[in-house]
């Protein structure tokens, strides 16, 4: 991976270049989507309750919190490029932590959306879309942690609330797995979440190697 260099505040920084990557929402291997579709989460749903699926929500929120803790506010913002994770797809590679964090975000708050839909018995959203929960590269690394945060507890406080097994049959079309009932939106929140929780490590180990 090249670098290029960037003299900042009189001191020169080292700066990976925008690499090349697959399009937004390409997808994942064919046999990894497949593994998960038809194996992890079919497994994954056969102990799912709300209770479990929030817990587990709450558990990924914490150790991402812990993660990103100790970082400065320029680490939170600079990008890097890792190799692809298993769950991630090729585009979301070169990502800060902060982007990361807003990826989250993006996802929670219309994870929510989604799951009150369908617990009053609707569907009727705009589709899901992959590329419309992209992060930004502009996003604010002094902010972002907080509104992690904030997102987190709305989620539960809000969820916690919601009868999620009044319309098991109403189901709302995830891009990638297709059509799923509001528990099962649920109970794919946690582990959305630590796939990203491995890029987070993943980001911070090259951050500290350098």
């Amino acid at each position: 991976m090249l670098s290029i260099k960037i003299v900042h505040k009189g001191s020169v920084k080292l700066m990976q270049q925008e690499p090349k990557l697959d399009r937004p929402g390409a997808g994942l291997p064919f046999y990894e989507w497949a593994l998960v579709k038809f194996v992890i989460f079919p497994l994954r749903m056969q102990r799912a309750s709300k209770a479990a699926a929030l817990r587990d929500f709450q558990q990924e929120t914490k150790d991402i919190l812990e993660a990103v803790g100790s970082l400065s506010v320029e680490q939170l913002g600079e990008r890097r490029l890792i190799k692809r994770l298993p769950g991630l797809e090729d585009s979301s590679r070169f990502w800060s932590c902060a982007m990361t964090m807003q990826h989250l975000i993006i996802v929670g708050k219309r994870m929510q959306k989604v799951l009150e839909a369908l617990s009053s018995g609707s569907n009727e959203l705009p589709a899901a879309s992959i590329e419309a929960v992209k992060p930004s590269a502009q996003v604010d690394p002094t902010t972002i942690i907080d509104e992690f945060k904030e997102m987190t507890k709305d989620f539960v406080e809000k969820v916690e609330r919601l009868d999620l097994a009044a319309h098991p049959n109403v189901k709302f079309k995830h891009p990638w797995f297709g059509d799923m009932n509001a528990l099962e939106w649920l109970a794919f929140a946690a582990p959305h979440q630590q796939i990203h929780l491995r890029q987070i490590k993943e980001i911070i180990k090259q951050l500290r190697s350098q």
